[in-house]
């Protein structure tokens, strides 16, 4: 049985991705200021807005920590989703600008210089980011989470542009007499174009549904239903059943009939052996079974 991740674990992980993105910024800045290259220019920017998305997606994460109040009686975390939406904004406007950029280069090319400090920080920064990429989908499989799945395909994104980019760069810098190796430098870009627009789809597709108050995903369901087959001399008969997300949260709703006969304490003793079934097997699930009229 999968045990929850617990909150704080996700905030040191989203802390670890944070400073790596500063340390990025600090190192590419310092690249781009002896390079012409507008690859390196471009991903600049793009860690800019990395950065940015980081750093809101751990303000989310700690405002959603805040107990529920007499306002939002079940928490806030559909700001998660919220904020996902406008990560994946941000990735989508950064790849419109690197489209930009590589077009004007692809118009007018020139060999690139002072391109060797940023192939090594490219090729660093590839193996460093798949590895918060596999951290971060395992603590995602873990307990689902809208945030830690939208870094999840952030920091994938990240990492893949980065091998795309250092391996273009290498090669134009081994090939830089040659005219044709000029057009490596925009070609390369429109590859980690298409890195940020699948980052951005998948952000947006994965928000989108519980923003909706969408039935949450047919493995939950299997289980929920498993344990009320398990159970089924407690009840009469099930009405219905109603889920949705809400940040990390699962709320379940269970609509069951009991044999009229019963006492309440009898039905209250049922009613906690089942909540208590599910519960274990879902974490992070807010389960409320509810006696139903025949």
């Amino acid at each position: 049985m999968n045990r929850p991740i617990s909150t704080g674990t996700r905030e040191r992980s989203l802390q670890i991705a944070l400073l790596f993105c500063l340390l990025d910024l600090t190192l590419m800045g310092t690249a781009a200021c002896f390079s012409n290259s507008v690859t390196i220019l471009s991903d600049l920017l793009k860690e800019f807005t990395d950065f940015l998305s980081v750093l809101a997606a751990f303000l989310t994460l700690r405002a959603v920590q805040r107990s529920p109040d007499h306002r939002f009686t079940y928490g806030i975390g559909k700001l998660e989703n919220l904020v996902s939406l406008s990560i994946g904004l941000i990735m989508l406007l950064s790849a419109l600008f690197v489209s930009w950029r590589a077009s004007i280069h692809l118009a007018h090319p020139r060999m690139a210089h002072g391109t060797l400090p940023g192939i090594l920080i490219f090729s660093l920064y590839t193996l460093i980011g798949y590895g918060i990429y596999f951290r971060t989908r395992f603590l995602a499989g873990r307990q689902p989470s809208v945030i830690m799945k939208s870094q999840a395909s952030l920091w994938f994104s990240k990492a893949s542009f980065d091998a795309a980019m250092g391996g273009a760069l290498a090669v134009a810098y081994l090939f830089r007499t040659e005219e044709w190796s000029w057009y490596l430098d925009p070609l390369a870009s429109f590859v980690g174009v298409l890195f940020m627009l699948h980052a951005a789809w998948a952000m947006a597709s994965s928000s989108v549904g519980d923003l909706l108050d969408a039935t949450v995903e047919e493995t939950t369901q299997l289980r929920i239903l498993n344990h009320l087959v398990r159970h089924i001399d407690d009840y009469e008969k099930l009405h219905k059943i109603r889920s949705r997300r809400s940040g990390p949260h699962l709320y379940v709703e269970i609509f069951l009939e009991f044999h009229p006969e019963l006492k309440m304490a009898e039905v209250d003793q049922k009613i906690r052996h089942l909540r208590q079934a599910i519960t274990e097997s879902i974490p992070g699930a807010d389960v409320s079974i509810l006696p139903h009229a025949p």
